[in-house]
Order: structure tokens, then sequence, then C-alpha cells
């Protein structure tokens, strides 16, 4: 009886730990080694390297945002799938960058927001940009994507 019972607690603890490893994990994303060699060939002070997975123009693609050593300027490059760069993000000082129509949805989505973060992204293959807006309202954050149309692409609270 004792055996079964210190089984079954040395299995419980494990099985906590494990969960918790993996809760850590999983928000965590690996840089492709092709992604980190092209960022260092044309950034060689590149560092703190940090990934996510982003959708834009309707591609999943890898956003990899790094600073060059002795600068405190992010720098934010998109990677296709295959590990070839897409394009940038530009940060926006402000939301006077955008069209008139991107202020116009936020509003009547999110009516009263403060802006936390604004950033830009061109379409290099074509015209048309896309805008990732980081608001909150009251006590929640939300990342919003944009067209320039104003035409909302997606959101999700962090």
């Amino acid at each position: 009886m004792r055996q079964l019972i210190a089984t079954t607690l040395s299995f419980m603890v494990l099985a906590t730990l494990s969960a918790n490893l993996r809760a850590e994990t999983v928000g965590q994303v690996n840089i492709p080694e092709k992604v980190k060699a092209d960022i260092i060939k044309r950034h060689p002070k590149a560092v703190e390297l940090q990934a996510s997975h982003e959708i834009h123009f309707q591609k999943h693609l890898l956003e990899v945002s790094f600073k060059e050593e002795g600068s405190n300027d992010p720098i934010l490059e998109l990677f296709r799938e295959d590990g070839n760069l897409f394009t940038n993000e530009l940060l926006l000082d402000d939301l006077s960058e955008a069209p008139t129509l991107v202020k116009t949805a936020l509003e009547k989505e999110f009516s009263g927001y403060k802006l936390l973060k604004s950033e830009m992204i061109a379409n290099p293959n074509g015209v048309g940009e896309e805008y990732e807006v980081y608001l909150q309202v009251g006590a929640v954050n939300w990342k919003v994507s944009l067209t320039e149309k104003g035409v909302l692409q997606g959101k999700d609270q962090f």
C-alpha cells in the first residue's frame, strides 16, 4: 500500500513539473539557423534576437526582433516559412502616419483606446500596407492587425 501511494505521489509531482515546464516554453519560438545566419550576415552586431509568429498579407511569417549592439532601437524583420526575408516592420511614432481609415476603424472597435505601439508593414509583392497596433482599453491590452483601408485582420488580447 505504501509503495502504491509513493508511486502515485511521485507520478503526480512529475506530471506537475512536466506541465509547468511545457507551459513556460509554449510562447517561445525558435529562430531557424537559416534566418539567424541571414540576420547576422546583414547585421553583424545583432543581439537580443526574439521571434514570434504573425500573419500579414495572408502569409504565415516569422517576426524576428533584435537590436544592434550599442543601440536601443529595435529592428523588426519578417521571414517567410522557407526562411527568406519577406519585409521589415517599421515602428511609427504615432498613428498620424497611418491612413485616416485605420484610425477610424480603431476608434469604432476600441472606443477610448490608449495607443501603446504601432507598426507599419509594406507589402513587398505589390500595393498595400498593413498596420499592427498595440493598444489598451481599460485594463485590457490588445494587439490589432488592420489593412490600410481600416479592415480588421485580427485582434488578440495580450
